[in-house]
C-alpha cells in the first residue's frame, strides 16, 4: 500500500459555521473515495473540531484561531506553506482563506469565481447562479478537478460516551408511547429565527396531540432564550442536561422520532444522524439548506412577495417568518410523524 505523506496531499478550508463545515463531510468522502492513498487534512475553526473528530475519511484536523496575534498568524501561514500541499479547496473564499490558500503554493488551488479573491486560485469555479443543494454547491469544485461524487449523506461519527449521555437522560424522561421530539428554537442569525411564542404554542400543541416527549437544545449563550419559551408554555416539556460538544446534542437527536426548530446547524446535525426534521424557513431559500426530494425532511416557508431577498437587510419586517403560523408547522408534524411510523426506515 502507497504510504500516506503529510507534507503532500489534500488541505480542505472551511473556516465558517457548524452547519456549513457539517455539508462539506461529503467532499471529504468523495475525495477520500476517488484519492484512497492521499493525505487528507480538513482546516477549520477549533469551534468546529468535534464536526470532524472520528472521521475515518480524514487524516488530520487543523485549527485556525481568528483571534490569533500575527506573529503567530504568519507561523501559522509558514507551516501551511511548509506543508507542500498538492490540492487545496477553498470552501469560504473569504479574504482570510483565500490568503491561506494562495499561500500553500500548492499546484492546484481551487475556489470559486469571487471578486479579486479569484486570483487564489488557479482552478477558479464560477459559482452556479441557480439554487441547488448546498452539498451539490460544493461538489462543484471536486468537478473542476474530475473528482467523482459520493451522494448527499452527512457524516458525523459519535462516539459510545456520547449515546451513553444521551441514552441516559431520555430514559429518565420517556414515560408513555410519546414520540420523543427534540426542538431547536435558537439560530445564530436573527432573520432565521421564528418568533418565541409560536414555538410556545406549536409545543404546546404537541405535547397535548400526541403525547410528546419535548426536549429544547441548547448551546453556549442559548439557555435562557430557550428557558423564556419553556416560560411561556402552558405543558410542561424537558431542557436537554449541559453538553460537553455538539456530539452529545447529536446522540440526543438521534435518540428522537422527530426533530423540529429553525434553519440553523442543529438541523443539519439531526439530518446526519438520520433523524426526520420539519423545519420553518424565513428569507432562506429551502432549496439551499433541504436534502433534495426526500420524504423525510420537510418545511415551510411563505412567500410574502418580496421578490429579491437582502435577509440581513429586510426591508419588510421579516413577513415570511411572521406568516408562519403554528397550526400548520402542526399539520406537517403530524404528517411526517405518521410517514415515519410506517416507514420501514427514518430517511
Amino acid at each position: 500500500m502507497e504510504q500516506k505523506n503529510k507534507n503532500s496531499g489534500v488541505l480542505i478550508i472551511h473556516t465558517g459555521q457548524m452547519g456549513d463545515n457539517l455539508l462539506t463531510t461529503p467532499v471529504v468522502r468523495s475525495i477520500r473515495k476517488a484519492l484512497p492513498y492521499a493525505y487528507i487534512a480538513f482546516l477549520t475553526t477549533p469551534q468546529n473540531y468535534h464536526v470532524f473528530t472520528y472521521n475515518p475519511y480524514l487524516d488530520e484536523i487543523l485549527l485556525l484561531d481568528k483571534s490569533m496575534p500575527p506573529g503567530e498568524y504568519a507561523r501559522f501561514l509558514l507551516n501551511i506553506k511548509k506543508r507542500r500541499f498538492d490540492l487545496v479547496f477553498d470552501y469560504l473564499c473569504n479574504p482570510r482563506t483565500a490568503l491561506i490558500t494562495w499561500f500553500s503554493s500548492a499546484a492546484r488551488r481551487v475556489g470559486y469565481d469571487l471578486r479579486l479573491r479569484k486570483f487564489a486560485y488557479n482552478v477558479v469555479v464560477t459559482r452556479d447562479p441557480f439554487p441547488k443543494y448546498s452539498v451539490d454547491f460544493k461538489y462543484d469544485l471536486l468537478r473542476a478537478v474530475d473528482i467523482g461524487t459520493d451522494g448527499y449523506a452527512l457524516d458525523l461519527f459519535i462516539p459510545d460516551s456520547a449515546r451513553g449521555f444521551a441514552t441516559a437522560f431520555i430514559d429518565s424522561i420517556k414515560k408513555g408511547d410519546g414520540p420523543t421530539i427534540t426542538v431547536s428554537p435558537v439560530s445564530r442569525r436573527a432573520y432565521k429565527q421564528w418568533a418565541p411564542e409560536r414555538f410556545a404554542r406549536l409545543s404546546d400543541m404537541l405535547i397535548s396531540a400526541l403525547d410528546a416527549h419535548l426536549i429544547f437544545l441548547w448551546g453556549p449563550g442559548e439557555k435562557t432564550y430557550v428557558q423564556q419559551i419553556m416560560y411561556l408554555m402552558k405543558q410542561k416539556p424537558h431542557l436537554s442536561p449541559q453538553t460537553r460538544t455538539i456530539k452529545d446534542i447529536a446522540a440526543l437527536i438521534e435518540r428522537a422520532d422527530l426533530h423540529i426548530g429553525n434553519d440553523n446547524g442543529i438541523k443539519h446535525l439531526a439530518v446526519a444522524v438520520g433523524t426526520p426534521t420539519v423545519t420553518v424557513h424565513g428569507p432562506s431559500d429551502p432549496v439551499s439548506w433541504e436534502p433534495p426530494d426526500s420524504p423525510y425532511h420537510v418545511w415551510i416557508k411563505k412567500d410574502v412577495g418580496c421578490g429579491h431577498c437582502v435577509p440581513r437587510n429586510c426591508k419588510n419586517g421579516l413577513k415570511c417568518l411572521a406568516a408562519v403560523q403554528p397550526e400548520e408547522v402542526m399539520g406537517l408534524v403530524e404528517g411526517l410523524y405518521d410517514r415515519v411510523r410506517k416507514g420501514t426506515q427514518r430517511v
